[in-house]
């Protein structure tokens, strides 16, 4: 919590081991996704209008590299979340 809160008030995390691009992964899957870390605990997300963070999936991973469903499942619930916003459906 003390990383979101951070992150709420000072619109940025300048730690990247905290907080960072996934860069080429998300590439090419229809949106760039950013990670959140602590410990184990991953929150993939990303910005949307009017300086908005949302969190799409949040998964608990001990290995180095997130695994490509988790990516994906991330990627599919940003779209859902945009389409279900602009049809005016929250």
């Amino acid at each position: 919590m003390a990383l979101f809160q951070r992150f709420a008030e000072e619109g940025k995390i300048f730690d990247r081991t905290k907080f960072k691009k996934l860069g080429q992964k998300a590439k090419g899957k229809g949106a760039e996704l950013w990670e959140f870390k602590s410990g184990q605990d991953r929150f993939l997300g990303d910005f949307r209008p009017g300086g908005r963070f949302v969190i799409a999936h949040a998964l608990r991973k001990k290995g180095d590299n997130l695994p490509e469903p988790d990516i994906e499942k991330a990627v599919r619930i940003l779209e859902e979340n945009d389409l279900r916003e602009k049809s005016g459906r929250l």
